[in-house]
């Protein structure tokens, strides 16, 4: 365990390095935001639509881009260029497990959650006021935020190591990224119903709509059965990483690395 908490130590200096980088993506976040919220402004035209006003989705989108964020593309890049350089066999010689190593990296996004945590909330008071919720409210929220995070950051090992297979992934990456996207912007509940359905069974969906829907439109027993569905989410994530992990150091093996 010594081993990969220092990995974590070693990397999270590295992130602290890029401030002026994480500048401009708190910018392109603030952006995001404000462009969104006024096109709701336009459409609802102070309507509300399934229990959702102007303000409530502007609180919805806030929370559910600020794990977007927290989670760059570079998490799955640093484990494709691994694969796809054949780095990837000096990892397998020595004696730690792939997916911890990769875990152990990925874990430096805590200090991006923590900062984008800060800003959303701030953001979202100016540009919406302040939310009323309750205790309950909050403990589930931050349940739902962890767990989000844990299948962001394991969606990022299944794309990194999709590359023993396909080797080029980047397309994966942006299925994956836009499907997420679609529910950031818009709750499930504003969707036909097929497609309501398709992304219930999505993964990526839970990865961001359990937290502006806790927040913004709170049913006690629907929070619980979401936050149900995000373990799920991420012992099917976890499954298939393993898949993928077990079929790409037998491929390794196979070739003599």
């Amino acid at each position: 365990m010594r081993k990969y908490l220092d990995i974590f130590k070693f990397n999270l200096k590295t992130e602290l390095n890029f401030k002026v980088d994480y500048f401009f993506t708190l910018f392109a976040y603030l952006v995001h935001v404000f462009i969104l919220s006024e096109l709701w402004d336009y459409i609802l035209k102070g309507k509300e639509i399934n229990g959702f006003g102007k303000e409530q989705l502007v609180w919805y989108i806030t929370l559910g881009e600020f794990i977007m964020y927290s989670v760059s593309k570079k998490n799955f890049r640093k484990i494709s260029d691994l694969i796809k350089s054949g780095n990837i066999a000096n990892l397998l010689c020595k004696p730690v497990s792939i997916i911890k190593y990769f875990f152990a990296e990925e874990c430096t996004v805590i200090v991006s959650v923590v900062i984008n945590f800060i800003f959303a909330i701030i953001l979202g008071i100016l540009m919406a006021g302040t939310l009323e919720v309750t205790f309950v409210q909050v403990m589930l929220f931050l349940v739902a935020t962890v767990l989000a995070l844990l299948i962001s950051l394991l969606i990022q090992l299944f794309i990194g190591l999709l590359a023993f297979i396909t080797e080029e992934n980047e397309s994966f990456y942006l299925l994956i990224q836009k499907s997420m996207l679609i529910v950031v912007f818009t709750p499930i509940e504003f969707f036909p119903g097929i497609v309501q359905w398709i992304l219930r069974f999505l993964p990526t969906s839970y990865a961001v709509y359990p937290l502006g829907k806790i927040l913004t439109n709170y049913d006690f027993s629907n929070a619980i059965f979401l936050i149900f569905c995000q373990v799920i989410s991420i012992i099917v994530m976890f499954i298939l990483v393993n898949i993928l992990n077990r079929k790409g150091v037998k491929k390794v093996n196979v070739n003599g690395g």
